[in-house]
């Protein structure tokens, strides 16, 4: 067969050097020979002498990978199977994912393994139930230990020290300084300090910019009060508590009334997203708007997201009239970008890798930020009088609705003139204070209020750039 290029791939551990079975010679002479019989043309012999198959980080496999993307061959051919990796896993990536998509053929010589016959891609199938199952093995393993190790009281590491401890072998030690950063926070909070101000008093009295979202993720986490927290469960930690579990039951009792409380906010907004996704086609925000459909019990709303251009609700954000860059379903655009936070912090090596960008920025809060935060302080402590004079008996709930409505509707304008001043200049959140979410981002997601939802997203995210082939969006992450 003519024209017809094959890379053969030899790789032999230090280990096998010894064992002629396994020797480069020994692997280049058979599988040449088997070239010869097949009438093939070799283009290249890739050689990995000396490296393990524990893991595809090797010179001449990453050479012949980056061969076949370029389409410079026809066949990729091995001695054995277990020359490509010792991994079911990483094997089928390689065969699957690389070769076979980039239509290449693949033989292994050993087991007469040819993906050109019926036979070799039945093969496929079969390495697949097995990586899968190794996957799931390697999954359960991991949980089954990290389950074990929260029932022992240990911290379940996760390749970063949580704020206000030190991770040293194995062991959770008290950080004095960030530890009585960690006091004030809930000391501030439990007397009625509105997270706001509690995030300004840190940067004035600490020198470190802690956003709302983090302070709320701090006061929400058990670890502070000696506990362990893992896939739902609570155990007694064994490293020393920073504050007593009444303080910690207090900040909780607090934070679940504001969350009663907040319920009932006339102009929450609806949406995660909104103020988040532009359009890749003509630059222009995307808005949240949507219709009716069906008839009587089963008349339903569905909302979706649509670029300002296309939906021409207001000509001052229309940027180009014959935009028609895709809307999608607020619930399936919501789904798809809280799966790719699901992803961020799905490992540590995922997210190390995701902080390799460019370095955070900060940004210290300007005059008419902190004035326009004062104002807000003095809402809240209006509205929680008016709650606490609720709870003691001395005026009906009936009584203080239009009051806390209008107080209310006064704080949602001063809030959107803050958020509007924060995406101008939106501070970047700094590696620590993005590895401090490892812990509470999915009880945020699954528990928390459509703000505190909203909030985490506008944390996390500078901007989603929204691209004119389906379901193709760009995040630009805020750190």
């Amino acid at each position: 067969m003519s024209n017809y290029k094959v890379g053969i791939y030899i790789r032999v551990s230090t280990q096998e050097q010894a064992n002629e079975g396994y020797s480069i010679d020994a692997q280049k002479d058979r599988l040449s020979c088997y070239c010869k019989s097949r009438d093939w043309d070799i283009y290249n012999i890739y050689i990995d002498g000396g490296f393990s198959g524990s893991n595809i980080n090797r010179p001449a496999l990453t050479q012949l990978l980056s061969d076949i993307k370029e389409d410079k061959l026809n066949c990729v051919l091995v001695y054995k199977l277990d020359r490509l990796s010792r991994s079911q896993k990483d094997t089928l990536y390689i065969i699957e994912d690389v070769i076979l998509k980039h239509n290449v053929d693949f033989v292994s010589l050993n087991e007469n393994f040819d993906t050109s016959s019926p036979f070799g891609r039945a093969m496929i199938g079969i390495l697949s139930v097995f990586a899968q199952l190794e996957r799931e093995q390697i999954k359960e393993r991991s949980m089954m230990g990290r389950i074990e190790r929260a029932k022992n009281g240990l911290w379940h590491g996760g390749g970063y020290d949580p704020f206000g401890y030190k991770y040293i072998d194995g062991k959770l030690i008290i950080d004095e300084y960030e530890a009585t950063i960690v006091k004030d926070i809930f000391n501030l909070f439990i007397n009625k300090t509105a997270i706001h101000k509690i995030s300004a008093i840190v940067l004035n009295k600490y020198n470190k910019q802690m956003h709302d979202t983090t302070i709320h993720s701090l006061l929400s986490t058990p670890l502070y009060s000696g506990l362990i927290s893992y896939n739902g469960h609570t155990y007694q930690g064994i490293h020393t508590p920073i504050i007593t579990s009444d303080i910690y039951d207090k900040a909780q009792n607090i934070l679940e009334q504001r969350k009663r409380i907040y319920t009932h906010r006339p102009f929450e907004s609806k949406t995660l997203l909104s103020g988040l996704l532009y359009c890749a086609n003509c630059g222009a925000k995307y808005l949240s708007k949507g219709n009716y459909s069906g008839h009587g019990d089963k008349k339903r709303y569905r909302a979706y997201y649509t670029c300002y251009s296309r939906a021409k609700t207001k000509k001052n954000l229309i940027i180009d009239p014959n935009c028609k860059n895709p809307s999608y379903p607020v619930v399936k655009l919501d789904k798809i970008i809280i799966n790719e936070i699901r992803k961020l912090f799905s490992s540590k090596e995922a997210l190390f890798k995701t902080l390799a960008g460019s370095p955070p920025q900060r940004d210290a809060i300007n005059q008419t930020t902190t004035a326009l935060l004062h104002k807000i302080d003095s809402l809240d402590m209006q509205i929680e009088k008016l709650l606490d004079l609720y709870q003691i008996g001395g005026i009906d709930l009936e009584a203080i609705k239009d009051r806390i409505s209008k107080l209310t509707n006064e704080k949602q304008t001063i809030q959107r003139t803050i958020d509007k001043e924060k995406r101008a200049k939106k501070v970047k959140l700094t590696p620590h204070a993005l590895l401090s979410y490892s812990n509470t981002y999915e009880s945020l997601l699954k528990y928390g209020t459509q703000e505190e939802k909203r909030n985490l997203m506008h944390t996390l995210i500078q901007k989603i750039i929204v691209n004119s082939e389906k379901d193709s969006f760009e995040i630009l992450w805020n750190f």
